[in-house]
């Protein structure tokens, strides 16, 4: 929050107006650090809750000690009903013990009060998915992203479901197949490029060019290579590395990679590039 500048003059001769301007300056000041206090006090009493849901992992709980931990998480939300943390909190943990609407619920409270919260929509981004409701599911993803566009999560939970459910999202949003196609690759560009060592990114963008109607094959052959930097499968790096190269029509660099694959299980496929290497 910005502060702002007050003007000191004639201080000293405006001792009422002076007193009032303690109290305007000083009231929020006040405000805020309630509001802190407050908020630290949800977080200790969320990491409780979470503590004690860590437990429920043992498949000797009782039906009892389950309800008792859940009681935690709901006494969160009553205690803090302003909470966005809180509503996520008991949200989360509904969801991961089946209770699918309620934790709908408390998602859609915690958006209600923080329309902006990239977590929470990419939350309901999850369970809408989940459920089919795959418009909706595409709307909290994208909401993420532009919310929290620094995290390489949510563009990768986008450009999955604009990738894979793009017959359905075509339709919905009224754009054609290829251009839905260009935003899935940009969303895994993006995830990739935030997380530089996350080897499931890397993969998804790379294997992203092969769905395209106009790949670029100059990048696909980047991304492979980034990926065959990351991946201990060098070989299955090799094999993508050589089909790229056979799309780009390098013979001699087709060959030159197909020369390093070693593992037998990749022989076929291997032979079969090297007949269509040699054919060019």
């Amino acid at each position: 929050m910005k502060g702002s500048s007050r003007g000191r003059s004639n201080w000293s001769k405006c001792k009422g107006a002076a007193a009032t301007l303690v109290i305007l300056l000083f009231t929020p000041a006040l405000g805020r650090a309630e509001s802190i206090v407050a908020w630290a006090k949800t977080r200790t009493e969320i990491k409780a809750a979470h503590k004690a849901a860590e437990a429920l992992a043992n498949p000797n709980v009782t039906a009892k000690e389950r309800l008792s931990v859940e009681q935690m998480y709901y006494q969160l939300v009553r205690d803090n009903p302003q909470s966005v943390a809180a509503h996520n909190a008991l949200a989360a943990f509904l969801w991961k013990n089946g209770k699918g609407e309620p934790a709908l619920e408390h998602w859609q409270a915690a958006q209600r009060l923080e329309p902006q919260n990239g977590e929470v929509a990419n939350s309901l981004g999850g369970a809408y998915l989940s459920i089919g409701r795959v418009r909706e599911a595409a709307e909290q993803f994208l909401l993420a992203v532009r919310s929290e566009g620094g995290n390489p999560d949510y563009h990768f939970d986008l450009g999955n479901v604009e990738f894979i459910f793009r017959s359905d999202l075509t339709a919905a949003w009224k754009i054609d197949a290829a251009e839905l196609l260009q935003r899935a690759l940009f969303q895994f560009r993006e995830a990739s490029r935030l997380a530089p060592t996350d080897l499931e990114y890397a993969r998804a963008y790379a294997e992203t060019f092969y769905g395209m109607p106009n790949p670029d094959w100059e990048e696909a052959q980047r991304a492979w290579q980034h990926y065959l930097e990351l991946s201990t499968n060098r070989n299955f790096a090799y094999l993508q590395l050589a089909r790229v190269s056979l799309k780009r029509h390098k013979k001699t660099e087709a060959l030159s990679v197909l020369d390093k694959i070693s593992d037998p299980a990749y022989s076929e496929v291997k032979e079969k590039l090297r007949k269509q290497a040699e054919a060019l």
